[in-house]
């Protein structure tokens, strides 16, 4: 019970410093796996995408695996010690192509950038 309330507890606290409105925000937590491996990953909403932050200490960047296929973004790190994996349903505004990963400090931040919006096309009126 206590396990509970310190989940539920961790969770209203972290709703209250995240701007996106953490309890609210649902395209990344679906596939999770548990409240437990969401409060390991970061997700906010920018300007033009998304951040994702997974913490990633003692792995070296060789050992990070990050794959995007059909909407499901997979992190994955296998070390001598250990292993992990988390997986993200990735919204349908998220360009693939604009998907970018880097690591420092232990850290691992994704930038998932939107898709271009359509602008509008001025037509040239020709004479024949």
């Amino acid at each position: 019970m206590s396990n509970l309330m310190n989940t539920e507890m961790g969770l209203a606290n972290r709703a209250a410093r995240n701007p996106v409105g953490f309890l609210e925000w649902d395209p990344f937590r679906s596939l999770f796996g548990g409240w437990n491996a969401v409060s390991a990953v970061e997700v906010t909403r920018e300007e033009t995408g998304y951040r994702v932050e997974v913490p990633v200490a003692g792995f070296a960047p060789s050992d990070i695996d990050v794959s995007y296929e059909d909407g499901v973004l997979t992190v994955s790190g296998k070390s001598e010690k250990r292993n992990f994996t988390r997986t993200f349903a990735v919204p349908e505004d998220v360009d693939p192509d604009g998907i970018h990963a880097a690591v420092a400090h232990g850290m691992l931040t994704l930038s998932l950038t939107l898709h271009p919006k359509a602008q509008p096309k001025k037509i040239t009126v020709n004479v024949n």
